[in-house]
């Protein structure tokens, strides 16, 4: 059966879009229907034209958008229809793709046509046009198709709406991270003063203090190892800043890891000692690679603290050495701790993460996330495995090999000892107190019973040096112990931290608060958590009073001073009354009401404490006080590491001894002209040396401080460390250097021309008296004579050549500023014998001023010739194209009314625009069009790196006048 007659039998006559398909339709004529079907539900624009554009054929869709009957385009131009109205130039632009279609060319491009509701409303569409061949190959139609995308193009603007907004967002979101990140350093680094005003005068007690008590010692120990502590999280706080900002260099040494090992471990000698944990090192005797000493000993410190943390009494911790294939090698550290859990594996290295928190390690969570900082820093890495037979097994795989290009210094001799915070002892001679200090085995009778139950070794003996004056002293380490101790023999008050390993505080409490015939214990709470929800809810509910840490000794007292009191009240009044608990309440009002006014007393002492603190101010700068001859008397910590002297080395100090000798006799006469009544005071820039050989660039402000009591006059100094600043500083001259070289090589691109011919017409000369000497030389009868004089001019003009030759070295030789006297007559006479061929070319006449007697100036001749020459060689430039007017470059040298001398360029071009000073001399910037924009640049960094200033001086008459001055140096 024919396929076509299948469409009959399905419908006698269909109509789709207007075209109407009747079973009695011949072949072709139904093909031909269901083909303008097809490509009126295909496209939003086709049709045919011939070669002139005219149409032949156009789809119903595309008539229906925009309004038209098929009669009403057939055999007109196309750029005419409605379609195109939208503007001339879109007309314009099908006309000519229809041109270059005629061609065989196929042509597309997007258009905004009116294209929908009938020609009231633009569409975008993607337009094109494709010639059709005849069977000779010959360009026979255009075929004109378009498809709609006017909702792709608005999806894309959408997408790329999106997209700016969310580049906005994560920008803000880094801001803000490096917001917090500077609030850490600045907070952490601003904690280091007052940590150091503790430990400094501990550690002064301790070491003078060969009679200190068993009490006194514990008390300072305690303070000591606490605050040590808390410098360490300021310096891990530190240290992260640095990596988040990338200013944590690498300082490579060639060392020996298990010498450096051995040593850190031995820091732990005593805590393995004391909690009975065997510490051992395997593997190779010997391992050397490059690595930051500091920052490895840091690993090695964090790693071996960890596993102290984890390891039980009587365990084991090992550190192990191996060389790896492919120039690596791996320590690890495995302990017999409770291991990491495998799905703490992959976050252990986070920040501020902790493991395993009912064991109750405490910690910040920084301390594994050092470790694997520093150890990516060397780029390595650093993972956790379960250790045979139970524990964690810590790995750090590192190359042995510092990166290409990296210094490596050579280990020489012993290296500083590298001792762990943690581990650092206490003082000579100084161990923590024993322990019939603070668990005495017989309690003394009629002293009330104090139950205290704390995580914290040093709180918990601080707790019970505390209390032991007025009472029997309970001490457990958690709540589950405190629990059983409570049970066995009740006490008169109970003094709980909340978080603690097993049972925490509030489970204790608890758990005493539901049994039923448990006596009525007060207490107190003493916890780190300051938070209100909590603390109303336990003294509602459990507790009779909280504490937030850190707190009084005194008002701990006092607080347990008075719930003991009324416990112990109450139980004798109930003993007494049991029966009228009416009076037992009104009697015990007084007590409690004693209390309050107590509390309200401490309460005014803390205010009255932290006004007085308030007073107290720290500064990032140093002071110092020093005598007749420069000695240091006193100085304050920021000088201390300014100078890097600890507190006791740095007193007599010479401050004249150790400024940098070019400077030590001005500093000398300073110090004594402030002593002899000469000079008020003085401020002045130098250079100090300090311990390690280094220098400290420091801006110093001394006065004198007359006599006093018995005290002599005494010199005030003060010290602001720029030592950062100057650095800067020479690195932007370094860099201004740099472009000043580059400038002079662009500018030499511009004298080319001038320079050959400078050194062609000596050279010419010298090849043609050469050639008359020889050929005087060669006749039977030599003249002598004419010889002598051809080889006279020969020198003559070769010594021309080779000044041309050393100028032109000389303007191209690099360097930093070489201050030297300068003759400025001839200065300008050289650079314009150089430019001759250029300002002759360019019919420029020059005008030279000068003051009289001719000056000289203290300056770099070559880059002060680079200035002018810039200036030269715009003015010239300006000047090239100016028709029936004079050429005239006037050069003046006088006096500056501040010292030195002024110089003027000034041309008679058409001068510089209006309205572009404020970025002419910016880099890259130019007016010309061939221009690079340096010179401009250059030139005034040149001028300010001597100390003075480049301009644009408007109002002096026809073209542009450029001024600079050069001080007195």
């Amino acid at each position: 059966m024919n396929p076509d007659d299948k469409i009959c039998r399905v419908a006698r006559q269909t109509s789709v879009r207007g075209v109407v398909i009747d079973a009695g339709d011949a072949r072709d004529v139904r093909r031909q229907k269901m083909a303008r079907i097809i490509l009126d539900a295909m496209y939003q624009f086709l049709g045919l034209l011939d070669l002139d554009g005219n149409v032949l054929e156009i789809n119903q869709t595309a008539l229906d958008g925009a309004g038209l009957a098929l009669e009403d385009v057939i055999g007109k131009p196309f750029w005419q229809a409605r379609w195109w109205e939208v503007s001339e130039e879109v007309r314009q632009r099908v006309r000519e793709m229809i041109q270059e279609a005629r061609t065989g060319r196929f042509v597309r491009c997007d258009f905004e046509v009116f294209g929908d509701q009938h020609g009231s409303r633009t569409i975008v569409i993607d337009f094109s046009l494709t010639p059709i061949l005849d069977d000779a190959g010959q360009v026979a139609f255009l075929l004109p198709e378009g498809r709609n995308i006017t909702e792709k193009i608005a999806s894309s603007a959408e997408l790329s709406r999106k997209n700016g907004e969310l580049q906005a967002a994560l920008e803000r979101l880094k801001e803000l991270d490096g917001y917090k990140t500077r609030f850490f350093a600045n907070v952490s680094h601003e904690l280091r003063t007052p940590l150091a005003l503790i430990l400094g005068p501990v550690e002064q007690l301790i070491h003078e203090g060969a009679a200190l008590g068993e009490r006194e010692r514990f008390r300072l120990a305690a303070i000591q190892r606490n605050a040590r502590s808390l410098l360490q999280q300021v310096n891990n706080l530190l240290d992260l800043a640095r990596i988040d900002a990338d200013r944590m260099p690498m300082a490579y040494v060639q060392a020996n890891l298990v010498a450096l090992v051995r040593e850190i471990a031995a820091g732990f000698d005593a805590a393995a000692e004391d909690r009975h944990i065997t510490l051992s090192l395997r593997g190779e005797d010997e391992l050397y690679a490059d690595v930051d000493r500091a920052k490895f000993a840091r690993v090695v410190e964090n790693l071996l603290s960890n596993a102290f943390k984890f390891t039980p009494s009587g365990g084991r911790i090992a550190c192990g050495f191996e060389h790896l294939p492919g120039g690596r090698v791996l320590l690890s550290v495995q302990d017999t701790g409770p291991g990491v859990p495998d799905a703490m594996k992959q976050h252990i290295f986070d920040r501020f993460t902790q493991g395993r928190e009912g064991l109750g390690a405490g910690g910040s969570g920084l301390g594994l996330n050092i470790v694997k900082e520093f150890v990516e820093l060397h780029r390595g890495t650093v993972v956790v495995v379960d250790a045979p037979g139970g524990g964690a097994n810590f790995q750090v795989e590192i190359p042995a090999r510092a990166p290409d290009g990296a210094f490596v210094r050579t280990a020489a001799g012993r290296e500083a000892p590298l001792v762990p915070e943690p581990a650092l002892p206490l003082a000579a001679d100084l161990s923590l107190p024993g322990a019939e200090v603070f668990h005495p085995g017989v309690f003394q009778p009629g002293k009330p019973k104090v139950l205290v139950a704390e995580d914290n070794p040093d709180l918990r003996l601080f707790l019970h040096d505390v209390l032991s004056d007025e009472y029997n002293v309970i001490l457990c380490e958690d709540g589950e112990a405190a629990f059983e101790a409570a049970l066995a023999d009740p006490p008169d008050l109970i003094v709980t931290d909340l978080m603690m390993p097993r049972w925490d505080g509030e489970r204790f409490v608890r758990a005493l608060a539901e049994l039923p015939d448990y006596p009525n214990v007060p207490v107190l709470v003493l916890s780190a958590r300051a938070d209100d929800a909590l603390r109303s809810n336990l003294l509602e509910h459990l507790v009779q009073d909280y504490l937030i840490k850190p707190f009084s000794a005194q008002e701990l007292c006092a607080r347990a001073r008075n719930l003991v009191t009324v416990k112990r009240t109450v139980d004798i009044l109930q003993r007494e009354l049991n029966s009228q608990a009416s009076d037992i309440l009104e009697l015990t009002s007084g007590l409690v009401e004693s209390r309050k006014t107590l509390q309200r007393s401490f309460t005014a002492l803390q205010v009255s404490d932290r006004r007085w603190l308030g007073l107290y101010e720290n500064t990032a700068v140093g002071i110092a006080l020093a005598d007749r001859e420069g000695r240091i008397l006193s100085a304050n910590p920021a000088l201390q590491r300014m100078l890097g002297y600890g507190a006791d080395e740095i007193v007599g100090v010479s401050l004249i001894e150790i400024t940098e000798p070019s400077e030590r006799a001005s500093a000398q006469r300073n110090v004594y002209g402030l002593f002899d009544g000469e000079l008020p005071g003085y401020k002045t820039q130098k250079r100090y040396e300090k311990k390690d050989g280094g220098y400290l660039w420091a801006n110093v402000c001394a006065s004198r401080i007359p006599a006093m009591a018995q005290d002599g006059p005494m010199l005030a100094v003060i010290v602001e460390d720029i030592t950062l600043r100057m650095e800067a500083e020479r690195s932007l001259a370094a860099t201004r250097g740099e472009l000043t070289r580059v400038a002079r090589f662009t500018a030499m691109g511009e004298l080319v021309a001038s320079i050959a011919h400078e050194i062609n017409q000596p050279l010419s000369a010298v090849i043609t008296n050469s050639q008359a000497a020889l050929r005087w030389l060669a006749r039977p009868a030599p003249d002598l004579g004419e010889v002598e004089a051809a080889l006279q001019r020969v020198n003559r003009d070769a010594s021309l050549a080779g000044s041309v030759i050393s100028r032109i070295r000389g303007f191209l030789r690099a360097g930093a500023i070489r201050r030297e006297p300068v003759d400025v007559a001839r200065m300008l006479d050289e650079l314009l014998q150089m430019l001759h061929a250029m300002l002759a070319d360019a019919g420029v006449q020059v005008r030279v001023d000068l003051p009289v007697p001719t000056p000289c100036l203290i300056a770099d001749a070559v880059q002060l010739q680079q200035v002018i020459l810039n200036l030269i060689v715009n003015a010239v430039d300006a000047m090239r194209d100016l028709p029936g007017r004079e050429r005239l470059l006037q050069i003046r040298v006088e006096p500056a009314s501040a010292g030195g001398l002024q110089f003027s360029v000034q041309d008679s071009g058409p001068g510089v625009p209006e309205g572009v000073e404020a970025k002419l001399f910016d880099a890259f910037y130019t007016t010309k069009q061939d221009g690079l924009g340096m010179g401009l640049a250059i030139s005034r960094g040149i001028v300010e790196n001597h100390g003075g200033r480049l301009w644009l001086e408007r109002g002096t008459g026809p073209g542009a006048c450029f001024r600079f001055t050069i001080p007195d140096n």
